[in-house]
């Protein structure tokens, strides 16, 4: 007889344990990043950058917009929708002119050479959009994209109990909790980590 102990297939004695990123919001981010890979794509071709690229689009939805409100748009900081859109305006593709009401606040519109330049991609976005949503009737696609909005607020409350819940170890981990519009009258989960304060599970 063999003196070696047999060992326990670890694959099939593991307990079961659940993907720490579940398997549905695993699927969104996948569509979030091919999206930033179609936008990059956009971008080159325009001979921009993906954030100057996104900071177009964003100023094609609306004319006049003021940087803070870009810069929540985008999720990043004011500072930087300055430099990117000084950029811009020396290549000619925005206006930035200051509020008529007050002065410090500078606003943001796409100029006619923009315009053009993004014209020549309505067509292609046209063509994906068609393809994208083939199989949603117009009834269809109105309500998922209204859960999509309802999921990207809860997911925002998330990030921003996230950060709230680091600030005493990452001054707020670099977000801006502030812009988030959270509600505790929804309060979601926390989030922390055991590190953090919450009890570390016992064996192991």
């Amino acid at each position: 007889m063999s003196s070696r102990r047999a060992t326990p297939n670890r694959r099939m004695d593991a307990p079961n344990r659940r993907n720490p990123l579940d398997a549905d919001l695993w699927e969104i981010a996948s569509i979030n990043a091919y999206l930033e890979e179609i936008h990059q794509i956009c971008a080159s071709a325009l001979g921009l950058t993906y954030s100057q690229f996104s900071l177009l689009v964003a100023l094609s939805m609306g004319d006049g917009v003021a940087i803070n409100a870009i810069a929540k748009m985008l999720h990043v900081e004011a500072s930087f929708v300055t430099n990117q859109s000084k950029a811009l305006e020396k290549r000619g593709l925005l206006h930035r002119r200051p509020c008529s009401t007050d002065r410090r606040v500078v606003r943001l519109s796409l100029s006619d050479k923009a315009y053009r330049q993004l014209g020549d991609l309505v067509e292609q976005q046209a063509a994906l959009d068609e393809f994208i949503f083939r199989e949603f009737a117009a009834p269809e696609k109105s309500s998922f994209i209204s859960m999509l909005a309802i999921l990207k607020r809860r997911i925002e409350k998330v990030r921003h109990r996230a950060a709230l819940d680091c600030l005493p170890t990452a001054t707020n981990c670099g977000h801006d909790i502030t812009a988030s519009g959270y509600s505790s009258s929804e309060e979601p989960p926390d989030v922390r980590r055991p590190s953090q304060g919450q009890p570390k599970p016992q064996g192991g």
